[in-house]
C-alpha cells in the first residue's frame, strides 16, 4: 500500500487535469470519474483530492466557482490556460519518467541475473 500511496500523491495532479480539460467539475465527480475511468484501479480518495485541488488554485493552474443545483450550492473547478500548458509538460515528464522505470523493470539494458538469484533465494 506504501507504493500505491506515495504513486497516488506524485499523480493526482496530472490527473485531475486531464479531467478537467474536458469540463468544469466539482470534486465529487472528480472522485467518481478517476474511479471510473481507470476501472476502479486507480483511485483518489475526497480527503485527498481537496489539498491537490488547493495546490492546483494556488499556482494558477485551476479556479474555482460556486453554482446552484437542485437548490444546492456546489463548488465546481475550472481549468485555467496555465493548467493546460502545465498538464501538457508534466504528461510529457510522466511518460519520460514511466518509460524509463519499465525499462529497467522489464531488465532492458541490464544485466537481470542480480533479479533471479533475488527470486530464486526467496
Amino acid at each position: 500500500m506504501l507504493i500505491q500511496e506515495n504513486f497516488r500523491r506524485a499523480t493526482a495532479e496530472i490527473v485531475v487535469l486531464r479531467l478537467l480539460m474536458e469540463e468544469d467539475l466539482y470534486g465529487y465527480q472528480l472522485v467518481k470519474r478517476i474511479r471510473e475511468n481507470s476501472d476502479s484501479l486507480y483511485s483518489i480518495p475526497e480527503g485527498t483530492l481537496y489539498p491537490v485541488m488547493y495546490r492546483l488554485i494556488a499556482k494558477g493552474l485551476v479556479s474555482e466557482f460556486n453554482r446552484m443545483v437542485n437548490k444546492r450550492l456546489r463548488r465546481y473547478y475550472h481549468l485555467e490556460d496555465s493548467g493546460r500548458a502545465y498538464y501538457a509538460e508534466a504528461l510529457q515528464e510522466y511518460q519520460s519518467m514511466t518509460q524509463g522505470i519499465l525499462r529497467i523493470l522489464e531488465g532492458n539494458g541490464v544485466d537481470n541475473q542480480n533479479d533471479r538469484s533475488i527470486a530464486t533465494e526467496s
